[in-house]
């Protein structure tokens, strides 16, 4: 079975760097590369893929457009691997995880998807008062201590940066919509990966929970500031609005901006200036602030998205 690690990267050469100097300690079984694909502009990750090669297993691809979903495509499409194994830049990984990951695919066969716990490496402590609010690659997660099939109405997630799947599975769900996941500039949705995920169960694959398969993730200690929390928020409401459209669950508009959002926005801007005058508590202020977070991301994807639809309809009438 030929199986390809992909490593999406944009401008991290040195995360790179330390992710392949991981891994050229783990066991590797037979037929298995290591695909690490720059997007955007080219920073010098492909000097250090030549440099650190692995063993020969290391292969750098470049994708000119930007996004980290359409790095992830532009890889499996260029590789003829049978299985993928995902990693992001930024973690590293005991010497079994290769094997692990190779192991189970050949036992379970196609038909399945496989993800494992990540333990967060930080460089501060977190607020107590932010805790509730960090997403869970910022604070670890961890689901059974024996390798468990997750019942589909169970199941939520896999990390996008620590995850396996065959690629006659993807392929049948089209891919990872390039519409979601990270990208540069200051606002890009999130959730690219859960929302393939998603897909997958709803054709009928099933995930299995590898306990072996644990990343240790690398968390800045920005990510235990009220900004970075609320902007990662943003993100998701981003991402939900986009989802939204794409199902046809927007509720009512009026010039492309929901309703419903725009009331709401409203309502928790005036709560959050009456907390800070009255100096409520801070956990009751980032609760605030965080709901306003999310609800500015849906409503700047609702913005974006009626301009470009107002853009095309011009090109149309040209």
């Amino acid at each position: 079975m030929k199986t390809a690690i992909i490593i999406p990267t944009y401008n991290r050469s040195l995360s790179v760097e330390r992710l392949l100097s991981n891994l050229s300690q783990c066991d590797f079984p037979p037929k298995v590369e290591i695909t690490v694909v720059e997007n955007g502009s080219r920073g010098d990750t492909e000097a250090v893929c030549n440099s650190n090669t692995v063993g020969n297993r290391v292969r750098y691809l470049h994708s000119q457009i930007p996004g980290r979903s359409v790095a992830l495509n532009f890889a499996i499409e260029q590789s003829e691997a049978d299985f993928f194994i995902f990693f992001d830049d930024d973690i590293t990984v005991p010497p079994s995880m290769v094997k692990t990951y190779v192991d189970a695919a050949q036992r379970y066969g196609q038909g399945h998807f496989f993800g494992g716990p990540l333990v967060a490496e930080t460089e501060a402590s977190c607020p107590s008062y932010l805790l509730r609010y960090l997403p869970a690659s910022a604070k670890g997660r961890s689901l059974y201590d024996q390798e468990t099939e997750i019942e589909a109405s169970r199941f939520d997630f896999f990390f996008g940066g620590n995850w396996g799947a065959f690629r006659r599975d993807l392929i049948k769900v089209g891919l990872c919509d390039e519409n979601l996941g990270a990208a540069p500039g200051k606002y890009s949705p999130a959730g690219d990966e859960v929302e393939l995920q998603q897909r997958l169960v709803a054709a009928g694959m099933r995930p299995i929970y590898l306990p072996g398969a644990v990343i240790h993730h690398f968390v800045d200690k920005e990510c235990y500031t009220p900004e970075w929390v609320s902007h990662v928020h943003l993100r998701y409401g981003l991402t939900d609005f986009i989802i939204a459209r794409k199902t046809g669950k927007r509720g009512r508009e009026i010039l492309g901006v929901p309703l419903r959002v725009t009331g709401e926005i409203v309502k928790q801007k005036i709560k959050l200036s009456i907390a800070r005058l009255l100096r409520l508590s801070i956990e009751r202020r980032m609760e605030l602030k965080i709901r306003e977070a999310y609800l500015s991301g849906w409503l700047y994807g609702a913005w974006t998205w009626s301009r470009s639809r107002g853009r095309d309809r011009q090109e149309t009438m040209r």
